[in-house]
């Protein structure tokens, strides 16, 4: 039985891992990134907004709890964000500028993810893990708490990808493998909405493929072009939709069989919004594996996070992060909870 603490280490470090590796392959095709690196494997650099955005989220909750509300969330981005914003905003997201900028104009949640035109982005995904780490086992609650962080920045499907990849998460770090973590991704989303639709694609795709080693062998770029078939959007100029990128990103899981480092590695090789894909797979599978699971080779390239997109969470580090969302048994303190003796128990808290 891998504790609790240690699957919330391996989440948010696969989830930066996953960040670093896929941030070289962003945008590209799957075919330009076999002619650049065969298969990208080895971390090349540092990580991106999803890497730094999750560290902001993660504070939320160590701070509101279940009790976060989007007034919350918003009252920290014009606290913590927005003063250090002395220029442009290097690094973020459509969905992120466009909520700064509504804030800035005095708007207030649901207005702030409804006014720009990127609530469909993967913004809220990319940044759900530490939703799923605070809701061990519980995917209905992850995805609940999600929603009110993506009612400032996201609206639509931007918050149902949300809701997904928490309830996938939430749902790994109670010891879910692979497919119980996309059933609970599919159970946080309506199953008429285009996020449900592309994560039930992607995984007929993945069983009509064959077995998960299909990843390591001729048939990865048949799968790989199945996949952009079954859910891709060609002719939009962006990649950063979420139905897409949690679809590939909950594909790959399926892929790799659970296995972070099989896992990130096919999930970066789909290109597209190559760090978001292999963040995603990173969380999933780091919480399902544990920190011992996250490649040694990766884990010892992952510092403190720099601040290059949000300066308030300069100097963190992602396992510090784990450490306060889910402490160890020795560990007193820890982040605020429901006040709701029976269901703190059945999460193991």
């Amino acid at each position: 039985m891998i504790p609790v603490n240690d699957r919330a280490r391996g989440c948010l470090l696969g989830l930066a891992a996953g960040d670093a590796l896929g941030a070289p392959a962003e945008n590209l095709t799957p075919s330009e990134i076999r002619r650049r690196w065969g298969r990208l494997t080895e971390i090349e650099g540092g990580g991106t907004d999803d890497t730094e955005y999750a560290v902001f989220a993660a504070s939320l909750l160590v701070r509101h709890g279940h009790a976060l509300t989007p007034a919350h969330v918003a009252a920290a981005y014009r606290e913590e964000i927005i003063p250090s914003i002395t220029g442009p905003m290097r690094g973020a997201g459509f969905s992120e500028l466009g909520t700064v900028e509504a804030l800035r104009r005095g708007l207030e949640p649901p207005l702030t993810g409804l006014v720009h035109q990127h609530g469909w982005s993967d913004g809220l995904a990319m940044r759900a893990a530490p939703y799923g780490i605070f809701c061990p086992g519980d995917p209905a609650e992850a995805a609940r708490l999600v929603e009110q962080d993506g009612i400032v920045s996201q609206s639509g499907e931007g918050v149902l990808g949300g809701r997904a990849v928490a309830a996938a998460v939430a749902a790994a770090m109670g010891g879910a493998g692979p497919e119980e973590a996309v059933r609970a991704a599919l159970s946080a989303v309506p199953a008429d909405s285009w996020t449900a639709r592309n994560l039930a694609r992607a995984r007929d795709v993945v069983a009509a493929s064959g077995p998960s080693d299909a990843a390591e062998n001729d048939a990865a770029d048949a799968l790989v072009e199945a996949l952009h078939e079954a859910v891709v959007v060609r002719h939009y100029p962006w990649t950063d939709i979420a139905p897409e990128a949690v679809a590939l990103a909950l594909a790959a899981v399926l892929v790799g069989g659970g296995e972070v480092e099989a896992s990130v590695t096919f999930g970066v090789s789909l290109g597209r919004d190559a760090d978001t894909i292999g963040a995603i797979a990173g969380a999933v599978t780091g919480a399902m594996r544990g920190e011992r699971g996250v490649p040694a080779r990766w884990a010892e390239r992952i510092g403190p996070v720099t601040g290059k997109c949000l300066p308030v969470v300069a100097g963190r580090h992602v396992l510090d992060v784990a450490d306060e969302l889910a402490p160890g048994p020795q560990e007193a303190g820890g982040p605020p909870s429901r006040p709701d003796p029976a269901g703190e128990r059945a999460r193991g808290r």
